[in-house]
């Protein structure tokens, strides 16, 4: 066979086999797209579930817990009832409620609502410009007559204006949620459109034990979760819709379109819930429709095909609105997945013609070299994009742009891993993998922040040889970084002898508030460990001092646009580095705030230490020690001794009594905790404490507080 004839036949042999392993891979990835689809919506649907959740669960733990709140059951005239404040406070971190309110067996009401963004409700009030917050108030007077008046607030709880008094048309006592609630356990009603805002929404109610026959109750939007519909959407062709059994809506990524204007028997016009085929949306319709004939039951990831355009539809059960028959339908564009394919076939067709026009063997040998070269490339960029930097290796190829890319990734290795050292690893591993380059500016989020501190360690530090300091801090804060990090912390930086850490940023955690907590005991406890060992070889004590606060904060990129700090800005933070100053004054270790007791006492033990206005703060804060994990919590290496559990249930009773001017008990009560703990700074104080007030006598005007006016 002639050396042309056999280069015509090989290179016909290799264009066939490059064609059907085109095809093939064609065929594969077509296949693969559709998983990937299907993954998608999985996880779209898992990511709205866990919206909802998030959505529900804080109200449905205040609905339960507000009715056992001291003075709960109370009623008042006028507008100052002894919970507005704490009610004004969840209305704002919970914007999504919009209202909340007691109503009583006598007909009396009080109610906070949340205006910020309802023009339409505001409007119907008749509130004043840069209303934020409206009170209403139903008093009954001694002849049963029922007045009704409304209060409007700004952002700082200023009265802007004030209605007069008139008979009150709003009963409590004949509207469902009051009849239908309950002692014990909470009632929600089904969905329905709020009159005054027309936005969808429920009702939670729950009966407050007490001679008042109070329901304390709460109205939630959903305004929210049609927003999570909105960004989940997959796709540009995709998106995302919430109905029950009978098709009637519970979200859609446009809200305006979740009720419809009817009209009344009298001529007038209502809000009701719209239906799927009210939506004009073919593609919704068709999953529904899908829905309908598989029996108005859920399914997995179907094709459907709507004028002439395929999309994967799947169709999963909604319980997390806590109502029956709720289900949720996830519809992707089968088109968004196949760019792919449709690309990699027209490149395997363009790399075939390139095998004719190219000389096979010589393609071939340094195909096969360069491919060598790029495969090792390929792997230590994947690995240096993994953050992994053990490897040490430097590519070398006869091929001078291949050798300089070699050379390349070895330095950004070795920049990268020097990066490493100075910023969090999170966010470190977040810009590698976002692609984008960092910009100055942040964004709200929650976090919670903890603040470390040395005890005595300018009198420490005058006393050792700068080098001998500078060895000891690094051991020493290398203990405090490893349990940080270990608990998804993010260490923010290191000032002089503290720490300023934080979690949930720039990665989400779930558990944000116990992972702190844990980070907390486990550096106290490996502080403490590593002072044994330099006490036995005379080195010096490093006593730790932590303090714990979670709330908003501003997280992200600060400085200047060459030199930039990752960090969190807020009042938040400032109160967090409050508490670990306040470990001075009680002689105590970890310190925390009421936020971050309320989040983490499933799992930890808290003792009530004191109410403070620190030097900065306005109002009073209680505080909290972190004396430990619980004993059946996942956490046993740092959990409290059992004996704890009864001393802490004591302490808070003689807590109760001294804040109820009850001082001869209380001051039994800490005298007996003060001689089981003999150590106990804080039992102490109060020992002495007690005794000022049973000796001076202080006035009604007493208060439980104490007031900080130096850091």
């Amino acid at each position: 066979m002639r050396l042309r004839t056999a280069i015509i036949l090989f290179f016909s042999v290799i264009l066939a086999i490059t064609e059907a392993a085109t095809w093939l891979y064609y065929r594969q990835s077509i296949e693969s797209a559709r998983h990937e689809a299907a993954r998608h919506i999985l996880a779209a649907g898992d990511k709205i579930t866990l919206s909802a959740r998030l959505l529900t669960k804080p109200l449905s733990t205040l609905c339960d817990a507000a009715p056992t709140l001291p003075d709960a059951g109370v009623e008042t005239r006028g507008f100052e009832h002894p919970l507005r404040d704490y009610l004004l406070a969840f209305l704002d971190s919970h914007p999504e409620t919009y209202s909340l309110y007691f109503g009583y067996a006598d007909g009396g009401y009080h109610q906070a609502v949340l205006l910020a963004n309802r023009p339409q409700a505001a409007r119907g009030l008749g509130a004043p410009r840069q209303t934020r917050y409206a009170l209403r108030s139903i008093s009954v007077d001694a002849r049963g007559v029922r007045m009704e008046r409304w209060r409007f607030l700004d952002r700082d709880r200023r009265t802007l204006g004030e209605t007069t008094a008139r008979p009150a048309t709003y009963d409590p006592r004949r509207r469902p949620w009051f009849t239908a609630a309950v002692p014990g356990t909470s009632v929600k009603t089904d969905l329905y459109p709020f009159s005054s805002t027309g936005a969808l929404g429920i009702t939670m109610a729950r009966r407050v034990p007490g001679p008042a026959g109070a329901v304390f109750g709460l109205d939630l939007t959903l305004t929210n979760l049609s927003d999570f519909l909105r960004a989940a959407r997959i796709g540009a062709s995709g998106s995302l819709v919430l109905f029950n059994t009978d098709g009637q809506l519970i979200a859609y990524s446009d809200e305006a379109r979740l009720t419809r204007m009817a009209t009344t028997r009298g001529g007038g016009t209502v809000a009701v819930r719209s239906e799927v085929q009210d939506l004009h949306d073919p593609v919704a319709q068709a999953a529904y429709a899908l829905f309908t004939k598989n029996g108005r039951a859920a399914f997995e990831t179907q094709r459907m095909t709507v004028d002439g355009t395929a999309y994967l539809v799947s169709v999963r059960p909604m319980r997390e609105l806590n109502s029956r028959g709720d289900y949720m339908a996830i519809i992707a564009g089968e088109k968004d997945f196949m760019t792919t394919a449709e690309r990699m076939r027209t490149q395997g067709v363009l790399f075939a013609l390139g095998l004719l026009a190219l000389g096979v063997p010589l393609l071939l040998f340094v195909s096969a070299n360069l491919a060598r070269t790029l495969g090792r490339l390929t792997e230590e960029a994947e690995r240096i994009s993994r953050l992994e930097m053990d490897s040490s290796q430097t590519i070398i190829s006869h091929i001078d742009e291949v050798d300089r890319l070699g050379e390349a990734v070895s330095h950004m290795r070795a920049a990268l891993f020097s990066a490493c050292r100075y910023l969090p690893l999170s966010l470190v591993r977040q810009v590698a993998c976002s692609g984008k380059i960092p910009c100055l500016g942040g964004e709200r989020r929650d976090i919670t922040l903890l603040f470390t501190d040395v005890q005595n360690f300018t009198s420490l530090s005058d006393d050792m040889p700068p080098e001998d300091l500078m060895a000891a801090m690094s051991e020493y804060f290398e203990i405090v970084g490893q349990a940080i990090l270990k608990s998804e912390g993010t260490i923010d930086k290191f000032i002089g002898d503290s720490v300023m850490a934080f979690w949930n940023a720039p990665l989400a955690t779930e558990n944000h508030v116990e992972n702190a907590c844990l980070a907390a005991l486990r550096l106290s406890q490996a502080s403490q460990e590593l002072n044994a060992r330099r006490k036995e070889s005379g080195g010096p004590v490093m006593l730790t001092r932590v303090g714990i606060h979670t709330g908003t904060a501003i997280v992200g990129n600060v400085g200047a646009s060459d030199r930039m700090n990752y960090t969190a800005l807020g009042p938040v933070v400032n109160l967090a580095s409050r508490l670990e100053g306040l470990n001075k004054y009680y002689a105590t270790r970890i310190l925390v705030s009421h936020d971050v007791r309320d989040k983490a006492r499933r799992n930890f033990l808290f003792r009530s230490v004191d109410v403070v206005v620190p030097k900065g703060v306005r109002e009073p804060l209680p505080i909290f020690e972190l004396v430990g994990a619980m004993p059946q919590s996942p956490y046993a290496d740092v959990a409290a001794p059992r004996a704890m559990l009864g001393f802490c249930s004591r302490w808070e009773r003689a807590m109760a009594l001294y804040r109820t001017v009850q001082w001869e008990k209380a001051l039994e009560e800490f005298s007996a905790l003060r001689a089981a703990a003999p150590e106990d700074f804080v039992a102490a104080m109060y020992v002495q404490r007690v005794r000022r007030l049973l000796a001076n006598k202080p006035g009604k005007d007493w208060k439980a507080v104490q007031k900080f006016m130096h850091k």
